[in-house]
């Protein structure tokens, strides 16, 4: 077979695998040793019983975008790649990679030992119910991607559910528009390895990481974590992740962040976790869950939403609860955190059947000496924090539900707070000026308002009520 018959005309090999109903497999845009860009790192869903099978759905309708998108299609099965698992595919892998090819798998297992794929632009590595399977113990890095531009790295499983496989994945563009779209990670963890090491390691890079899967969880690593040399723009977008011993975790990406939809659900420190730097984050139409904590003991403290460094953040529209925290604990199903600047909360709703605040604003720090903060070289301009049409419920009836520290300048707007067992406190504000609860229904076992060391003006606070009138 010469060189035109394995490598056909990007149009030509589109054509045929519409014929076949694959080729919308092509939908879409575009201590560890060293990690692959040569920085030392260290890298911090249940057990499957016989090996669960890892699966990503199968490809649908191709669009014109992609077909002009690559100069050249590679089908890997057509090269000699083994479509059973049993024969590694890296080095026929690492010939086939070039600039302006997709390299297409169809359905099948691929043994993979360490894909190393870096300096490459414009690439896909797409399939169609495609798995990935490491090798026997495999614990380092897996994926090593680095220094791409324009990659796009769409409908695989990663299978990782055999006893003691725990690889890395680091995925790094410096370039162009990327995006890792429909990708399932399977297998629960017992090492600190992460599930994916992230980065938008250029001003000008984009990635969009959208529907990746890791729902099986791990007692120890991160299951998403993106390196302090992310300062381009990343776009986190419906991606699910459970169990894990922390969840994503952003917080040190400096560029824009935008973490929008998904599923976040009993992972330990954080659901999610973001940062922005200077440039700010969106956390957006995300759910978070805690309401069945296993592996309590790897799993402390349990947060929803945790702002831990950046200059602002603006939450809206999301969906909170913390019903469960049997063997945990949880600093809250918000928590705004002392490196944080300012933040606004609107339209979410928060429900807290077990002892966590709601949201707590904790006191800023007032320099940067001594502290870690990887997003950020000063501290954030403004501190404020305003909560607008936030509906707070639930049935614990101890604590407060809302509480803000030496944060001035606060404000409480159409917010309803529903605790009307026990003695729980609605909106607490310590050691602050100028802050204001305004037109809000607070209707709680303690007291509503409560200021510490603080002025609060309250406006149009009715006290009865529920968060449904």
């Amino acid at each position: 077979m010469t060189e035109d018959d394995r490598r056909l005309n990007r149009r030509a090999y589109l054509r045929a695998l519409g014929a076949t109903g694959a080729a919308g497999a092509l939908a879409g845009c575009g201590g560890l040793d060293a990690d692959p860009d040569g920085t030392a790192t260290e890298t911090t869903g249940r057990t499957p019983t016989g090996g669960e099978p890892a699966e990503a759905p199968a490809r649908e309708n191709a669009t014109t975008e992609a077909t002009d998108r690559f100069e050249t299609v590679v089908n890997v099965a057509d090269e000699g790649a083994d479509t059973a698992g049993e024969e590694r595919v890296d080095d026929l892998l690492a010939e086939l990679a070039a600039d302006d090819t997709m390299l297409y798998f169809p359905a099948g297992r691929y043994r993979l030992g360490k894909w190393n794929l870096s300096g490459h632009r414009n690439i896909g590595v797409v399939g169609d119910d495609a798995t990935f399977v490491p090798p026997a113990g495999k614990q380092d890095y897996w994926l090593a991607w680095g220094q791409l531009e324009d990659l796009l790295f769409e409908g695989f499983a990663l299978d990782c559910t055999a006893d003691g496989v725990a690889p890395v994945n680091h995925i790094s563009v410096t370039g162009g528009q990327s995006a890792v779209r429909d990708v399932a990670l399977r297998g629960h963890r017992r090492v600190p390895r992460s599930g994916f090491e992230i980065a938008a390691a250029d001003p000008d890079a984009e990635l969009l990481f959208e529907d990746v899967r890791l729902p099986d969880g791990s007692t120890a690593g991160n299951a998403i974590y993106t390196f302090p040399k992310s300062v381009g723009r990343l776009r986190i977008r419906n991606c699910r992740v459970e169990d894990w011993a922390e969840g994503l975790y952003a917080s040190p990406h400096s560029g824009p962040l935008e973490i929008v939809g998904g599923h976040y659900a009993n992972n330990g420190i954080d659901q999610v976790r973001v940062g922005g730097g200077p440039s700010g984050a969106t956390v957006r139409d995300v759910t978070v869950r805690v309401d069945d904590p296993e592996h309590a003991d790897s799993k402390p403290n349990m947060r929803g939403i945790w702002m831990e460094e950046g200059g602002r953040v603006r939450i809206e529209n999301c969906d909170i609860a913390i019903t469960d925290l049997t063997g945990t604990y949880s600093s809250g199903a918000i928590v705004v955190g002392q490196q944080f600047g300012a933040a606004t909360i609107a339209d979410t709703t928060i429900r807290t059947d077990a002892d966590a605040p709601a949201i707590s604003v904790r006191n800023p720090i007032d320099s940067i000496e001594g502290q870690t903060m990887p997003s950020m070289d000063r501290l954030p301009e403004d501190w404020r924090v305003e909560c607008r049409n936030v509906t707070v419920t639930g049935s614990v009836g101890s604590g407060t539900a809302i509480r803000a520290v030496d944060r001035d300048d606060c404000v409480f707007e159409n917010i309803c707070v529903s605790h009307p067992e026990g003695s729980r406190d609605g909106v607490l504000v310590e050691s602050a000026e100028g802050c204001a609860v305004r037109n809000a229904t607070i209707a709680v076992g303690g007291d509503a308002v409560v200021g510490e060391d603080a002025t609060v003006e309250t406006t149009a606070v009715r006290t009865d009520g529920s968060c449904g009138d």
